[in-house]
Parts: C-alpha cells; sequence; structure tokens
C-alpha cells in the first residue's frame, strides 16, 4: 500500500511539472505574438539600444514661380527747343534753298541751292564782297532770285544779302533789311518786324516763320508757339508744343515739325492756325535720329513740304500724310 502512494505522488509531481512548463511556454509565445503585432502596426524597426538612427530627408522646397512684369519699352523723349542750327526755303517741288548757321562772326555764309528735289545741291559762298555770316533766314522768290538776311561779320548787326543769278554772285543790302522779318540771336527777347522791332512774347524766341510784313508766328525756347496778325502788337495765347524744332508758314497757318512725339522716333507735324489754335493731330512721322537743332522745314509756294531733320531729307506733296 506504502508503495503505490510514493509511485502515486511523483507521477502527479511530474504531470503538475508538465503543465506549468506548457503554461509558461504559453506565455511566452503570446508575449512575443504581443511584440511582433506592436512592431508591425507602428512600422518602426526595432534597433538595438543606443543605435544611431538616421535622420528623414525632407522634400526639396518649391521655389514659386515668378510673376511676370509687364514692360514697355522707354518713350523716346522729346528734344529741347533751341535755335535752329539748319534753315531752309524752297520755291516749289524742285528748287530749294538750304544753309547750316550758327554764332557771328564764326559761322560761314555758305548756302546750298537744289533744282532736282534734293538729289544735288550746288554750294556758294555769300560773304564775298558781303562779309555775311550767321545766315538767320532765306527767301525765296524764283529760280534765280534769293535773299539771306544775315549778320556781319564786322560787327554782327543784321543785314540783306541777295543774288539775281541763282548764287553765283550777291551782293549787300543793309538798308532793306529793316523791311525782313528776323530775330538776332543776340537779343531773343525782340522780333524785328518790317515795321520795327517789338517786344517777343516770351523770354527767347528761337524762330519765327511770316506769311506776309503783318502776319507771323513764333516759336519760343519753352516750345510755345504765338501768332500775330498786326505785325507783333499783340500776340495770340500760347500753344504749347512739348518737343517743336522749326514752323513754317502754309495754306492752312503754320505747320511745326516735333522732334519724339508719341508713337514716332523721328518728326512728326502739327497744324496752328493764324490765330494760334493749335491742331495736335500728328501727321506722318519720318524716321530720324535728331539733336537740338537739327530740323528745317518749309512749304513751298505749290504746297510741297520741304524736311531736313538729323540724317534724314525728306519732301511730302500730301500736306504731310506721306513723305518722300
Amino acid at each position: 500500500m506504502g508503495g503505490f502512494k510514493t509511485m502515486s505522488r511523483k507521477n502527479r509531481d511530474n504531470r503538475l511539472r508538465r503543465r506549468l512548463f506548457i503554461a509558461g511556454l504559453a506565455v511566452f509565445l503570446l508575449f512575443d505574438v504581443v511584440l511582433v503585432s506592436v512592431a508591425l502596426t507602428t512600422g518602426q524597426p526595432t534597433t538595438d539600444a543606443g543605435a544611431v538612427v538616421e535622420p528623414v530627408a525632407s522634400a526639396p522646397a518649391v521655389e514659386p514661380t515668378p510673376t511676370p512684369v509687364e514692360t514697355t519699352a522707354a518713350a523716346v523723349a522729346p528734344v529741347a527747343t533751341v535755335a535752329p542750327t539748319r534753315i531752309l526755303a524752297a520755291l516749289d517741288a524742285t528748287t530749294a534753298w538750304r544753309a547750316t548757321t550758327g554764332a557771328c562772326p564764326a559761322a560761314p555764309a555758305a548756302p546750298e541751292l537744289t533744282t532736282d528735289s534734293g538729289a544735288t545741291w550746288d554750294g556758294f559762298n555769300a560773304a564775298i564782297d558781303t562779309d555775311a555770316s550767321s545766315i538767320l533766314a532765306i527767301n525765296v522768290f524764283d529760280e534765280a532770285e534769293a535773299s539771306l538776311v544775315t549778320l556781319n561779320i564786322t560787327d554782327c548787326a543784321p543785314q540783306l544779302v541777295s543774288t539775281f543769278v541763282a548764287g553765283e554772285q550777291w551782293r549787300a543790302y543793309s538798308d532793306r533789311v529793316d523791311a525782313e522779318w528776323y530775330v538776332d540771336p543776340a537779343t531773343s527777347a525782340v522780333v524785328h518786324s518790317p515795321s520795327g522791332d517789338v517786344t517777343a512774347p516770351c523770354g527767347a524766341v528761337a524762330t519765327l516763320a511770316a506769311t506776309d510784313d503783318t502776319t507771323a508766328a513764333v516759336l519760343c525756347t519753352d516750345a510755345s508757339v504765338f501768332t500775330t496778325v498786326d505785325a507783333g502788337a499783340t500776340w495770340s495765347a500760347a500753344a504749347s508744343v512739348p518737343g517743336a524744332a522749326a514752323l513754317t508758314a502754309s495754306t492752312e497757318g503754320y505747320r511745326v515739325a516735333v522732334v519724339n512725339p508719341t508713337g514716332c522716333t523721328g518728326i512728326s507735324l502739327v497744324t496752328i492756325s493764324l490765330v494760334g489754335a493749335l491742331d495736335s493731330t500728328p501727321a506722318a512721322c519720318v524716321s530720324a535720329t535728331v539733336n537740338p537743332g537739327e530740323v528745317a522745314l518749309s512749304a513751298a509756294e505749290d504746297g510741297t513740304l520741304w524736311l531736313w531733320a538729323g540724317d534724314a531729307f525728306a519732301r511730302s506733296t500730301d500736306n504731310g500724310v506721306s513723305w518722300a
């Protein structure tokens, strides 16, 4: 009986140890499953303690695309209004005189004549036997006769010099200059009319144009234009023409050459009436590079417009609508 009991306890002990072992193993496996599940859920690999984790590079920053800025070409600035260094006087579509001018007594009186619409020019020395310098104005009467208002090389006083043989010979007529329109650069605040000297309507006159003994217009150095119908006794209100460089008398009043108006690099014309009203509607553009003083304009008796501006020479037979 006693041996049987001992045997029975050993068997019970063995069975108990097996149950404990199996239970422990089950706990261990369950714990391991939990660890694996956590690792899979976080998506992060397990690392040893003290291991360095490499940083994850961030995506490069995207630079914003600049917004395009619309730009426009800079407008060409108007040229300052100064006394012209060029003079032009046309008779008709084929015949005209021109000259350059400057300060007395250095500037020569050397006019040029064309009879083929400007294709060729013949030059002359108007100072021979006249002592002429600094041409102020040119008047053309026919193919052979023309006169120049000049300054005398001796004392720089105004005088009239004329030719009756198309420039081959010149003669001074000092007593006839009083009947002319002109502005002496030395006294540019005074205008000389056929009626005598009158005060200019501005501080300094750059140039003038006349239609007869009583009717004329002046262009001032502040780019304003004034007209008179009584030989300068009274003047119209000012017409402001920025960029104005030259003017001429025409059948419509006065045409004014404007340098670099809006939309034109060169010359375009505007019109001023005999009483000073401005029509600023621009005519066709004559492309040219123009410096101050480098513009001369003349309207011939037949209506042909002649223009000498910077590096351009042109004529218009349709009142400035087109140029050739």
